[in-house]
């Protein structure tokens, strides 16, 4: 599937295009500092096969995997479906994310 791939100051977030699956049949795992999403859409004849005049739509499995910088925490991993859209929010270890210094004025 296509993937978009972008940061905030707070996390990292992935979105997938994986229409027409249900989140039962995606599967997301973090493990060794390497994001997986894998899954698949099984091919399910609605009519005889000799009967269909053209099959455009992909089937079978899918597997993608991104190597994660070392400021994720794999404790900090959230992950929903809506509309076709896999988004899986990958938290930033506290250290990692920006700190404010307030300076004082003399």
């Amino acid at each position: 599937p296509a993937v978009d791939i972008f940061e905030t100051g707070d996390e990292i977030i992935v979105k997938a295009e994986i229409p027409g699956l249900a989140k039962d049949q995606v599967h997301v795992e973090v493990e060794n500092g390497v994001l997986t999403l894998h899954g698949e859409r099984k091919f399910e004849r609605e009519v005889k096969e000799e009967n269909y005049h053209r099959v455009e739509r992909t089937y079978g499995a899918f597997h993608r995997s991104f190597a994660l910088p070392g400021t994720v925490d794999a404790e900090k991993v959230k992950a929903e479906m809506k509309d076709g859209i896999l988004e899986v929010r990958l938290g930033k270890r506290e250290q990692a994310k920006p700190k404010q210094i307030t300076v004082a004025v003399k």
